[in-house]
C-alpha cells in the first residue's frame, strides 16, 4: 500500500491577496524602529543555516566581537538574545536578581518604570529615585541614594526612549564599586547612536535592541555581563526564574 501526500493548494483568493500586498516605503525617524540597512535586508533573503553548523559558530563569534566593539567592552559574556529589547532587559534582571535583593532604579521616563515592574516580578526589594521626565541624575543624588538604600544593583536608563534624555555615566561605576553594588544600564536607544564605553564606565550589565541605532529588524538584542555580574550569577542560592533567558545554561 502506498501513501501519497499531496502538496496543499494555496487558495486562489489568498494568492491574489499576497500578490496585492503592498508594504509602504517609510522613512523612520521616531524613537521606535529605524530603517534597516540594505545590506541587512539582503542578508535576510539568504537561506538560514543550522545552529550546529561550523559557519554558524563563526558568524556568532563575529557578531559577539562586533557587539563588544560597539559597546567598547571586553566582556566574554556578550551575545544577542533571541527577542526584542524587552527580552534582553528581562534577561538582565532574571539573571542578576535573587528574591530579596535590593534593586535601586532611577526613574526619569517610561522605561525606568518598566525596570521597576520587571525587577518586582523577580521578587526584588525594589526601591526607586525619580526625576522629572527629561532630566537626569547627578553624582551627588546617586551617592545619596546608594547611601540610603545600599542596593545590590543600581539600574539606570542611559538614553530614555520616551524623552531622549541621556544619563551621564562618568563616575557612576566608581560609586557602585564603592558601595559594592552592580551597575545595570539600558542602552536600547543609545547603542549605535552615541559613544558608549562600558568598561571605562565600569558598567556590569547592559542590554540593547537591534532595530534602532543598529538599523536592523527587531528580534535580536545585545546583552552583556561583566565578570562581577557573572560572579553574582554563580553564587545564586536559587535557580534563575526564567528558563529561556537563563545565561548559566
Amino acid at each position: 500500500m502506498s501513501l501519497t501526500v499531496s502538496r496543499p493548494k494555496i487558495n486562489d483568493a489568498f494568492r491574489v491577496s499576497l500578490q496585492a500586498l503592498d508594504i509602504p516605503e517609510r522613512l523612520l525617524l521616531g524613537p521606535g524602529p529605524s530603517n534597516s540597512n540594505p545590506d541587512v535586508v539582503a542578508a535576510m533573503n539568504r537561506q538560514p543555516i543550522g545552529h550546529l553548523d561550523p559557519a554558524y559558530l563563526y558568524l556568532m563569534d563575529e557578531v559577539q566581537s562586533m557587539m563588544r566593539y560597539v559597546w567598547q567592552t571586553e566582556n566574554p559574556m556578550t551575545l544577542p538574545i533571541s527577542g526584542t529589547g524587552s527580552a534582553a532587559m528581562e534577561a538582565t534582571l532574571a539573571n542578576a536578581v535573587e528574591p530579596g535583593d535590593v534593586v535601586l532604579v532611577g526613574i526619569n521616563g517610561y522605561f525606568g518604570n518598566r525596570l521597576v515592574d520587571m525587577a518586582g516580578r523577580y521578587r526584588a526589594d525594589v526601591r526607586s529615585i525619580s526625576k522629572p521626565w527629561g532630566e537626569v541624575f547627578n553624582l551627588a543624588e546617586l551617592r545619596a541614594a546608594l547611601e540610603a538604600h545600599r542596593p545590590a544593583i543600581l539600574a539606570l536608563v542611559h538614553a530614555e526612549t520616551s524623552t531622549g534624555a541621556r544619563q551621564p555615566l562618568e563616575g557612576v561605576g566608581d560609586l557602585c564599586r564603592e558601595f559594592d553594588c552592580l551597575l545595570l544600564i539600558d542602552t536600547v536607544t543609545s547603542m549605535g547612536g552615541v559613544p558608549i564605553f562600558l568598561d571605562e564606565w565600569k558598567v556590569d550589565m547592559a542590554y540593547s535592541c537591534s532595530q534602532k541605532g543598529l538599523s536592523c529588524p527587531p528580534g535580536s538584542s545585545p546583552f552583556t555581563m561583566s565578570e562581577r555580574a557573572l560572579q553574582k550569577l554563580d553564587k545564586r542560592q536559587t535557580k534563575v526564574a526564567n528558563w529561556y533567558l537563563d545565561i548559566s545554561l
